[in-house]
Order: C-alpha cells, then sequence, then structure tokens
C-alpha cells in the first residue's frame, strides 16, 4: 500500500498538486477491530446522526481492506451503509456482491462464485466425479457455492470438512485415502493449507491431485517442502500473473538492508513486550525484505490496484487535468463511489473496471507446480475467460502427471462397457454397477440414473 501511495504521490499526472495520506491500523480481532472502524467514520473523535448524505464528511474519503472475509464482514456494515468505498484486496465471499447489504463495497479480487466456477471447469474437463473439498473457518460460502454448482454435473463431493488450526489434518487425509478420492480441493487460506500439504507429505500420502485456490496457489514456501515431489501433482487457480516495477527496490529502501537475517535488536524488543492487542503491529518490523517480495504476487497487486482505484477515482472527482485538480472541490465518499462503477484503466498492463456488483473483471490461469525442478516454479497451463464470454482451455500437453504421464483416475465406479446399464449403489449417483442389460431392452442415457426400457418388437403386415 504505501509503495502505491509513494508512487502516486510522485506522479505528475494522476493527481498532479494533490497527495494522498492514510492511516493504518492493524487487525487484531473480530471483536476488537472496532476502534479503528469507528475512528474512521467519525468527524474529529465525534459522530452525529446524519439526516443528509450530501453533508456527511466523515474522517476518510475511502478504506482498504481487512484481509479476509471473516474480518471484513464484521466491519463493513458500518463502512458500506454510509457509501464510503471499501476497496477489498481479500474478501473474496460471494456474499459481499450484494449491493442491497453492501451497497459501497468494491474488491480487487475475484469472488468465490468466480474462484468455484473455474475450479468446477477443471474437475470437468478430465472427467473427474468423486472428489473431497476441504474450507476453513474463514471460509464463509466456498464449499456452499461448490455444493450448489456441482448440481447437474455429475460430480459427486465425496468429502468434505471445514478445517481449524487445530484440526486432525492426520484424521482428515486418512479418511479421504480410505475413499479412494484422488482429486482434492483445498480452498483456503495459506496457513490451512500449508498444514495439510506437510501432514501430506508426513503421512506418505501420495499420487494425489491436489487443486489449489488463489489463496495460496501462489505460495513460494511450499514448493520447496521437502518430499512434497510424492505427494501428487498440485494444479492452482489464479489471476494472471503482473508484475509491480520497482517495488522489490522500494521494499529494500524501506528495511534499510538487504540482509536476508532477521532484524535482531527489534526482536528482543518484541520480545520484551506483553502480547496484547493494542492495534499495534508489533511484528511487522521481523519481516526481511525477501519476506515481503516472497509473498503471494496476486495479492501483492490486488493491494496496488485498490489505491490506484481510489486514485483514479479521486482523479475523476477533483477533475483534474494533467497539470493540476481543482483542490477546492469538497470530495465526498458516495461521489468517489460513483466514479469507481464508471472506471477503465490500464494498470501495468491489466484493465482494471468493476461489474455492476463491483467485482473486478480478472482473466485467470490454471498453474501447474514444477517441483521436480531445482528451484520449483509455477507453469502456466490453462486460462479462464469471463468476459466478453466465458471461456476456458488448458493445454494438456503441459500438465505433467505424477501418474506416468497419465491423467490420474478418480471416478466412484468405472463406466458401464456397451451391452450393460447402470445400478445406483449408496447414496451418491456417480457410484454404481454394472449388470448386463437383459434381451430386447436398451439403456436411455437421456436420464441422470440410466434406466432400462423394454424394445416392442414391429408387427409388420403387408
Amino acid at each position: 500500500m504505501r509503495f502505491a501511495v509513494e508512487e502516486i504521490n510522485n506522479s505528475t499526472t494522476l493527481l498532479p498538486n494533490v497527495s494522498l495520506g492514510y492511516e493504518i491500523f492493524d487487525h487484531c480481532s473480530d471483536t476488537r477491530n472496532f476502534h479503528a472502524v469507528l475512528s474512521f467514520i467519525s468527524k474529529n473523535g465525534s459522530m452525529k446522526p446524519k439526516e443528509k448524505l450530501n453533508n456527511y464528511q466523515p474522517k476518510v474519503i475511502a478504506l482498504t481492506g481487512p484481509y479476509g472475509s471473516l474480518r471484513t464482514i464484521t466491519v463493513a456494515p458500518l463502512i458500506t451503509m454510509d457509501l464510503i468505498p471499501m476497496v477489498n484486496y481479500g474478501a473474496s465471499s460471494y456474499v459481499f456482491s450484494d449491493k442491497l447489504q453492501y451497497p459501497s463495497y468494491v474488491r480487487t479480487i475475484p469472488s468465490n462464485k468466480d474462484l468455484i466456477e473455474m475450479i468446477i471447469h477443471i474437475i470437468r474437463w478430465y472427467g473427474w466425479n468423486w472428489v473431497a473439498f476441504l474450507g476453513s473457518q474463514h471460509d464463509l460460502d466456498g464449499l456452499k457455492l461448490f455444493n450448489k454448482y456441482i448440481r447437474n454435473t455429475g460430480i459427486c463431493l465425496a468429502y468434505q470438512e471445514g478445517l481449524s488450526l487445530n484440526a486432525n489434518y492426520s484424521q482428515t487425509l486418512k479418511k479421504i485415502d480410505e475413499l479412494n478420492i484422488n482429486v482434492i480441493v483445498i480452498f483456503a487460506l495459506p496457513q490451512y493449507a500449508t498444514k495439510m500439504i506437510k501432514s501430506a507429505i508426513a503421512n506418505n500420502i501420495q499420487n494425489k491431485v491436489w487443486i489449489a485456490s488463489q489463496h495460496w496457489a501462489m505460495n513460494k514456501q511450499l514448493p520447496t517442502e521437502p518430499g512434497i515431489g510424492k505427494i501428487g501433482t498440485i494444479i492452482g487457480i489464479t489471476e494472471k500473473l503482473l508484475s509491480l516495477p520497482g517495488f522489490n527496490e522500494f521494499v529494500y529502501k524501506a528495511r534499510g538492508t538487504t540482509d536476508v537475517g532477521h532484524n535482531d535488536r527489534a526482536e528482543s524488543e518484541v520480545q520484551g513486550k506483553n502480547k496484547t492487542c493494542n492495534q499495534v503491529c508489533d511484528y511487522c518490523s521481523l519481516l526481511t525484505a525477501e519476506e515481503i517480495i516472497n509473498e503471494n504476487p496476486t495479492l501483492s497487486f490486488s493491494i496496488y490496484a485498490a489505491i490506484y482505484t481510489i486514485a483514479h477515482a479521486l482523479h475523476k472527482v477533483l477533475q483534474c487535468d494533467m497539470n493540476e485538480c481543482h483542490k477546492n472541490t469538497v470530495v465526498k465518499p458516495y461521489m468517489l463511489l460513483g466514479e469507481i462503477k464508471k472506471l477503465d484503466f490500464l494498470l501495468n498492463g491489466r484493465h482494471i473496471e468493476y461489474d455492476d456488483h463491483f467485482d473486478p473483471t480478472i482473466s485467470f490461469a490454471v498453474v501447474l507446480w514444477r517441483t521436480d525442478v531445482n528451484p520449483p516454479r509455477f507453469e502456466m497451463v490453462g486460462s479462464y475467460e469471463k468476459h466478453p464470454e466465458i471461456t476456458f482451455t488448458i493445454d494438456n500437453s503441459l500438465l505433467l502427471w505424477h501418474n506416468n504421464g497419465s491423467v490420474p483416475f478418480s471416478n466412484c465406479s468405472v463406466e458401464c462397457e456397451a451391452g450393460y446399464s447402470r445400478k445406483p449403489e449408496g447414496f451418491h449417483s456417480c457410484c454404481f454397477s454394472c449388470e448386463k442389460c437383459p434381451p430386447n431392452t436398451y439403456v436411455d442415457f437421456s436420464r441422470k440414473y440410466i434406466r432400462q426400457q423394454t424394445m416392442r418388437p414391429w408387427n409388420l403386415k403387408r
């Protein structure tokens, strides 16, 4: 965020004679986060009942963050009820697309609906129908949306679980293995995915297909984990990657060193403090430049895009030209919101624009984790476009499957041969046995559950 603000303030064209200011608050917990929010929406430290929105002038004209849907949903109603633009970079829950409840919520990352639809496209592309879905307690609707959108697709959800950090990950993997599930979707934040992948390595889980949600698809630490190549093939879904020129240099300059080691002095100071939630990021000083730079690049760009969204909207409200802005204009939050809806600008090669739900129009990539090379890398093997129409494709020749190059099998049952019909078994529609068709019958493939119908002999008369 600081990088984007400094870049904008140094620009001579975006806001030529205007400087952006900001306040940063650390998110402590869902219940102790309201001090910062109330500070943002107050004026001179107080809040008064408002009769007209036109007269409302809070301390800030826009807000970005926090990261995560659960954190966001606790504070979003307070922000959006007064039409203060809440340009979020890390909350993907589909509930925020409801503009009746969150009228000024804007996001620079795709919604869970888009992410789930893309995962289903991948599963259907390879004909899998026997899958596991692992979410987390911080996920508000990923599992719900997955269950909704796999209806009438032939996909069966064989196992599902909402993980906590204290969950028994080994037991979860054991259950999945016993059910012969070979495709596992992990739709969770990095801390949950990391524990699950490390547990899979420790428990010698092998030859699975792991589908990584955007939250951890570009995690740069996990691919270097010893033994990760044995657990199978990892496919990630993410936004098409874009670079941030100058970001690395900015981080090194801000840190004042290129030393990889931690700041021992800062660490000792933190250890000497009581671990209290006081809206101060005690541990920020412990992060090295490399740790910041190696963070998920899609997250970095989402934050960058959020700040530029606010700046471009402000450019319109202040009627800026190449030389100056009309600084005498009193900027109201709702004015920014109106301009955000109309935005369409290029940012490092990406079109930044929003649909009627204030969701971004984004191009997605399917990436393969190449853990077989040193150093490991992410290789784009497919793409998913929603605009102007939905197109999904994967280059099968680029997929290096763990199973000797052949597509892994993850179906409840093997399809019946000609002359045999399905006989449903158990709860799931994709689980069946095959029985030989009686004479003078045929299989009706138009129905979800295949049934037999008797063929009547023709009575030919002259």
